[in-house]
């Protein structure tokens, strides 16, 4: 390396220009950093700087340039400017780049900052340039077959197009370029002319940075990775793809194909695998409101393709960057081009099963699967991820599908909700199925019948054998009352309720009344019969029942339901007949105007321990039938 004099921002960008290369990650910056940079800016006092880290880049010649096809809006740049890659850095940089942008823009070209440099040649020293009319080039930013370079050009430099063929994409990264922007924009807007010069003033001249340039014998890729420590972390998928692009550079042509066909061959697997990692992180973060974990994605797509080992934490990263894809298994031709093809392609194909899987609304196809998808969404997939994943993956027939999804849904319920075992139950084993049918070790239907019948089996010798125990659910509500919480605080009961909820919509044959996303919130369930029992109502229908059996009353299962809108504590507590037809202001509020589990109870005229005891009963038998099971002593299980 060489150059370790601290330099400020406006030395660096003299006469320079940088590129973020393909192994690089996007930009990961979130609100906790940038609130740490804005601190760190706005404290500076004085004429004192703050050091602000280190910036290491690789030198480009522009022969090399050329080669890639990814610099040809650029060339001309090369005539008198230095070009470089940022290998480390690129996060302060380029959130020290959004942040003047949107300073400058607060100005007009022809003003002047400090009385100094015009606005149009800082916007040309920091920003982008022109060569007459013919092409625009920018002074920071990606390569153009980065996912983000369309978006940082377009929406946060907020300049036109040069590629009318392209259209930004919404990705993770890209959203936190956008929050970077929104969040800079809101901290400057009320600044006075005086303070957005000051804050110019210490962007460009008193951040101080160690600026590093790698020395050609050193490897790039390897320095990247020993840099992922600075800032924010880099992700284990990150790393991965760093190192595959690595490889990538170094296989022998084994084959002795022609030298021109290897190259091109190289070059096309470095293209897959940063058009895999595009499609990636495209998917984690489809749903802005549910944004997906890329190392949880890379241990289950792990578990699905390799042997799984839980030996140690983060087995699958070591397994991954220390074990299989390195560069002796390369040289040692343990692995080669097609196995890294194969690789990136069943990531490709996970990435979008794991997406639908957790967003299985948006399935474009499986419909008849789409409502136990759902189902295995809401209720948790447990050990069953990485299996569900490889049956999706693999196009499984929908039938055995369907089946599969039916089992794990019905072992999950009975194991884990009513049995109330250990949530990593048989785990273990059920990774190791779903590696074995992606290879085809193993059939879908054979591993479904092995979850029948380790869910409730019996062996040869007719004894019972089965993960689930019909008398530890009751032995868990005994508990459950002793604590004075009942079925209230089971932690299946609002999976349950929502069940049952569905059953009665379609006995109703009507459209729905209430979401999964509002169940999932804290006062989506009702006491009937309230907690606090003051109103004359309450007080004259269970006058016989003493303070220990009204606890039992108010948490039995019968007396909980499930509510389509939020209501107010007052109505929580009134009378019966007030809650089933309470309206106000044109808004209907009461059980008659609710779901259809609301509907179902405001057919009662009254509400009385009798109806506690036979809506939990009629509530047991629609779990016996939906789940296939029976349930001994009932009257008992509901605390009668």
């Amino acid at each position: 390396m060489s150059n370790n004099q601290l330099q400020s921002l406006s030395k660096i960008f003299n006469q320079s220009f940088f590129r973020i290369p393909d192994y690089q990650r996007g930009y990961a910056w979130e609100q906790k950093q940038l609130e740490d940079f804005w601190d760190d800016l706005i404290n500076l006092e004085g004429n004192s700087v703050h050091y602000t880290g280190l910036i290491t880049v690789e030198p480009v010649k522009k022969e090399n340039a050329e080669k890639t096809g990814l610099w040809t809006d650029d060339l001309w740049m090369f005539k008198n400017m230095k070009a470089y890659y940022v290998i480390d850095g690129q996060q302060r940089l380029t959130t020290i780049i959004i942040a003047l942008n949107e300073i400058l823009s607060k100005f007009d070209d022809n003003e002047t900052i400090g009385g100094d440099d015009e606005i149009k040649y800082l916007k040309k020293k920091y920003l982008y340039r022109s060569l007459g009319d013919q092409c625009q080039s920018y002074i920071f930013g990606y390569e153009n077959n980065n996912p983000s370079d369309e978006y940082f050009k377009t929406k946060i430099l907020m300049q036109k197009s040069t590629s009318a063929d392209k259209e930004p994409q919404e990705t993770l990264y890209n959203r936190n370029l956008k929050n970077c922007k929104n969040y800079f924009a809101d901290k400057i807007v009320n600044l006075s002319k005086a303070q957005r010069e000051e804050v110019y003033e210490k962007l460009v001249n008193r951040l101080k940075f160690n600026f590093y340039e790698i020395d050609d014998e050193l490897s790039v890729y390897v320095t990247f990775e020993t840099m992922n420590n600075r800032g924010k972390e880099l992700s284990k998928l990150e790393l991965l793809k760093n190192r595959l692009i690595y490889l990538s550079t170094k296989f022998h042509n084994v084959d002795n194909i022609p030298l021109d066909e290897f190259d091109t061959k190289k070059a096309m697997l470095r293209t897959d695998i940063n058009e895999v990692w595009k499609t990636i992180y495209a998917f984690l973060g489809k749903n802005p409101n549910d944004v997906l974990d890329d190392d949880r994605f890379l241990m289950l797509h792990w578990i699905m393709y390799y042997k799984y080992d839980r030996k140690e934490s983060e087995s699958y990263a070591k397994f991954l960057l220390n074990e299989q894809f390195t560069l002796k298994n390369v040289y040692s031709e343990q692995i080669g081009i097609n196995d890294l093809k194969l690789y990136i392609i069943s990531l490709s194909d996970a990435i979008k099963a794991w997406y639908y899987m957790n967003n299985p609304n948006e399935l474009p196809k499986l419909y008849n699967a789409k409502s136990y998808l759902e189902r295995l969404n809401r209720l948790g997939y447990h050990s069953f991820i990485p299996l569900v994943m490889a049956a999706i993956v693999k196009r499984a027939p929908e039938n055995e599908l369907i089946k599969l999804l039916q089992v794990c849904e019905r072992f999950n319920f009975l194991v884990f909700e009513l049995t109330n075992r250990y949530a990593y139950t048989r785990n273990n084993e059920y990774f190791r199925c779903a590696s074995d049918y992606y290879w085809d070790r193993r059939t879908l239907t054979d591993i479904t019948d092995q979850i029948i019948f380790e869910t409730d089996g019996f062996d040869i010798n007719g004894a019972y054998c089965g993960w689930y125990d019909e008398n530890k659910f009751g032995e868990y509500i005994k508990d459950k009352f002793a604590k004075d919480e009942g079925f209230y605080s089971w932690s299946g009961l609002k999976y349950f309720l929502y069940e049952y909820e569905l059953y009665l919509q379609q006995q109703a044959t009507g459209d729905p009344k209430v979401t999964w996303e509002f169940v999932k919130k804290p006062n989506s369930i009702e006491h009937i019969y309230p907690h606090t029992d003051d109103d004359p109502y309450w007080q004259k229908q269970f006058e016989k029942a003493k303070n220990g059996r009204k606890h039992i009353l108010k948490h039995s299962l019968g007396n909980l339901l499930l509510i389509s809108q939020s209501k107010n504590s007052k109505l929580q507590n009134a009378s019966f007949s007030r809650k089933k037809s309470y309206s106000k202001n044109g808004e209907k509020f009461g059980y008659a105007y609710g779901s259809y589990s609301e509907i179902e109870v405001a057919q009662n005229s009254n509400w009385a321990e009798k109806c506690i005891k036979e809506r939990g009963l009629e509530m047991l038998l629609f779990l016996e039938k939906h789940w296939k099971i029976d349930i001994p002593n009932k009257e008992k299980l509901l605390g009668f």
